[in-house]
This record gives C-alpha cells, structure tokens and sequence, in this order.
C-alpha cells in the first residue's frame, strides 16, 4: 500500500494507517486499500464477537444459548468475508463486513435491548463506507447507510426498554452500553483518521503530479534543460527597471543540419543530448542556460560584465569543440558560434535578443566556431531578425 511518514507513527493517523492500511492480496489502488480496511475491519469483528461467545457462554450458557448459536454464524460469517479478502474480492468481502455486523448487532439488541448499547456499533458505517467502499462503488455506500440507519432507528425507537427476551442487570447493561459506546468511538476515531490520511495522500499525490507536470513544462526532455518559457521569465526579471545587470548569449551550433542530413536525426539528438550535458557543468549556479529551439542555446548571465561574461562564453564554447562527440562508433567534432551582448532594464528583453542574435550572425559570418560580442548602439538597432540568414549560412 503506502507508507506513513516517520513523523506521523506515533499518532492516531500513524496507528490507523498502520492497523487499517496494509496491504492485503494482490490488489492495488483503490481496490488495494478498501480490500485492506475490510480486513482489518472483518479481523477486529471476529475478534470482538468472540470475546462476546466467550462472556455469554460464562455469564449464562442457558439463558443466552440462542444469542450464544447466532454467535457461530457471526462467525463463519467473518471468516468467509476475512477469506474474500485476501483472495482479492473486495466488494464481497466489504458487503459481509457490513451485512454480517447488522445482523449481528440488531439480534443482539432483541436479545439484550438497545440499553446494551449493541446498536451503537451501526453508527460506525457513517465512516466505514468512505474506506471500504471505493468512489466506483458509490451506490453501495448509499444502499449500506441507508440500511444502516434503519437498523439503528429500529432498534433505538422500535424497541421499548424492559422489552428484551433477556433481562440483565441494569448495572451490567450499563456497563456494556459503555464498553461498546467506546469501541463504537474508537472504530469512528480510527476510520476518521484513516480518511484524514487519504485525503492528505491524494493532496500530496496531485501536488507532486503538478511539480512533475511544471517540471516536464519547463524541461526539454532530450538536452535536460531549461525550455524557452522559464528562460524568457527570467530575462523579463533582469530585464525590469530595477533589475539586476546581466548578460545574455545565444548559440548555436555550426552545420548541424549537415549533420542530421548525413548521420541521420538519431545521431544529431545524441550530439544535442551531450551539448546539454557540457553547457550544464561549465556555468556557474547563478547562470542559466536554455534550450532556444533546434540546435540554439541561450544563455543567461547575472551580475556579468561583457568582459568576464566572453571569458565565461568561450569556456562554453571550448567544452563543445575541444572534445568530439561519439555516436554508434564513430566521432563527430561539433562546434558553436555563439553571440553576446550586455542586458539592458528597459522593461523587457526584446531588443537584447535581437542585439544577441545579430551578433550571432556576425560570429557565423567571421568563420564560426567563436565568440562575437556587441554593445547597445545609441539609437535602435534595426529589429529585422538575422535568424534566417544565419540559417541559410548553416
């Protein structure tokens, strides 16, 4: 089933999970945990209806020989349902862990009347049907309520005082009635909790579920880095009035499409696949680095000045083409070209883009394989973007 954190142990919830949690046959799921809560339920039903075979067998076997003979089908009754449990059929087994308690507990209070307190115990299916019932099995629960709570009207309002076929003490009834109002209460204690626990369960199963789905969002699965989106959140961040100075780069790496024409696109993704790994371990922690689509990188350099932000670029650049790449038995020396330029808080990245891209062509232009640079230029750069000459140049 699942596991309780170490924290939680010692408290009701931890004893309730424990007890009431475990897993039981083959099944999973759902199924798996309503199977185990009706186990251990059906256990603890044995239990208790032996315990009292055993009181009325020694109080009075004569007198409560009746009550004392329903006792034998209460129990068979458990045991098959104990036995449908662990063979996995949980809706059978959940249907005798209430129908068989019903029964039981109306003769009972017919026997002894409701000042025993036998009735009390149907109250505990106000609980029970939410963890032996799974959300499929929704018209059950409502059928077993309403049974429930008719057996308990009728044997709290149906059956007048003094009107048993046996007649005890009032002080010995008095202390039954106090002996199963408090199993009754512990039993919806331990379902409360158990309920408590699925509910934090499912919570922190749909909030991992969410991180995960945020993580794979922002992830490029085949680099392992950064997407565009998270990228570009953080440039609109530095890029704000007050924002920290930053340097941004974009590379990108040279005749890759040659590449993918020649070895095929299985051989490119292994290339890409260790570029990502490369660019990850030679920036610093603060840095950033994305895919920015295709072969293209961007970079993103906090508290950099142009000068140390270059040093820190051609490092990059050198990890990607001193050491050739190797796919299905062969090496591939893989270079990059790359163009940087200082941010500017202008309240968006957007002509710090284009100033890196434009500078990108330049380090293409000049031969690739190297680092160009560019500053803002006084006036507005010209925004036609220099990506699809770039592209045309390989």
């Amino acid at each position: 089933m699942t596991t309780t954190p170490a924290r939680a142990r010692g408290t009701l919830t931890g004893i309730a999970v424990r007890v009431l949690d475990r897993r039981v046959g083959a099944l999973t799921g759902a199924a798996g945990r309503a199977v185990g809560t009706t186990h251990a339920f059906l256990v603890f039903s044995l239990i208790l209806t032996l315990s009292y075979a055993a009181f009325y067998l020694t109080y009075d076997i004569i007198g409560l020989g009746g009550l004392i003979v329903a006792h034998i089908f209460w129990v068979a009754g458990y045991v098959a349902g104990i036995l449908l449990a662990r063979l996995g059929r949980q809706l059978a087994a959940a249907l005798l862990a209430f129908a068989v308690p019903m029964a039981q507990m109306v003769t009972a209070t017919v026997f002894l009347g409701w000042e025993a307190g036998m009735h009390l115990y149907l109250l505990t299916a106000g609980q029970l049907v939410y963890v032996m019932f799974t959300e499929r099995q929704a018209v059950w629960r409502w059928v077993t309520l309403a049974v429930a709570l008719a057996a308990f009207l009728a044997c709290q309002v149906g059956m007048p005082a003094g009107g048993a076929l046996y007649a005890m003490p009032a002080a010995l009834l008095q202390t039954l009635f106090s002996i199963n109002a408090l199993l009754t209460a512990f039993i919806l204690f331990m379902a409360a909790a158990l309920a408590h626990h699925r509910v934090e369960q499912a919570r922190a199963l749909a909030d991992l579920s969410a991180r995960r789905a945020e993580f794979l969002a922002n992830t490029d699965a085949l680099t392992g880095l950064a997407t565009r989106r998270p990228v570009l959140e953080r440039l609109a961040t530095l890029a704000h009035h007050d924002g920290a100075d930053f340097c941004l780069a974009i590379g990108d790496l040279d005749h890759f499409k040659a590449l993918n024409d020649e070895h095929g696109h299985g051989c490119g993704d292994t290339v890409l696949e260790n570029v990502g790994a490369r660019l990850r371990t030679h920036l610093r922690l603060t840095d950033s680095v994305g895919r920015w689509g295709g072969e293209e990188f961007i970079f993103v350099l906090p508290e950099s000045t142009l000068e140390d932000a270059a040093t820190t670029m051609e490092r990059v650049r050198s990890a990607v083409g001193d050491t050739p790449f190797a796919c299905d038995g062969h090496e591939h020396r893989v270079t990059m070209s790359v163009g940087l330029t200082v941010g500017d808080h202008a309240g968006t990245p957007h002509h710090a883009l284009i100033r890196a891209d434009s500078a990108l062509y330049d380090a293409k232009r000049k031969g690739r394989d190297q680092v160009a640079t560019t500053m803002p230029a006084a006036d507005a750069a010209s925004e036609a973007p220099a990506r699809q000459r770039r592209r045309d140049n390989g």
